[in-house]
């Protein structure tokens, strides 16, 4: 059964937060916002511009690194960088988060979710909508995978309480079972 860890682009974890407990539980997948506070293992970066700046920057060197299939070709296909497909047609937050869990779901059974808030939304924006409409359309789609919220406080949306594939747990008892 392989397990991974998904931290959203926003992620904030208390400061007191062992990282290397994490990282020895599974490999931690994120933004590329994530890596310097995180050490995040498998970094994926959604605009073109920053992925470009990335490369040059020699993100590869310390972690595998995923941008987009049009950027990559651009920069001449660099070694020890890999490259996803697929578009957004409509505005969404955090685009990162969304490739994401596309990639990640291609690689694990269970992924631990930390930073996402799929609670419901007073008054949100289109953009918030389409956000929690296409992750919870990956969770649909990949049903055989366990998506578990670490540490959500807040209701979970419609759209993923209709879901049979994701739960709520904490930090301190996943580390407990997974350690």
């Amino acid at each position: 059964m392989n397990i991974a860890w998904l931290f959203a682009e926003n992620t904030l974890l208390p400061p007191a937060t062992d990282i290397q407990a994490i990282k020895n539980v599974a490999p931690i997948w994120g933004s590329w916002r994530t890596q310097r506070g995180y050490k995040t293992d498998n970094v994926i970066c959604w605009d073109p511009d920053q992925a470009r700046q990335l490369v040059i920057q020699g993100y590869s060197a310390i972690c595998n690194l995923f941008i987009p299939q049009t950027v990559y070709e651009q920069l001449n296909r660099p070694d020890r960088v890999h490259a996803f497909g697929g578009e957004f047609i409509h505005e969404v937050d955090s685009q990162d988060d969304i490739v994401g869990m596309h990639l990640v779901a291609s690689t694990a059974d269970i992924v631990l979710m930390i930073g996402f808030d799929f609670g419901e939304v007073d008054n949100p924006t289109q953009s918030k909508i389409n956000y929690l409409g296409l992750a919870s359309q990956v969770m649909l789609d990949n049903s055989k995978r366990q998506w578990v919220m670490i540490d959500h406080h807040a209701k979970l949306a419609e759209s993923f309480s209709k879901l049979d594939n994701i739960a709520c747990d904490s930090m301190t008892n996943v580390l407990k079972m997974l350690a």
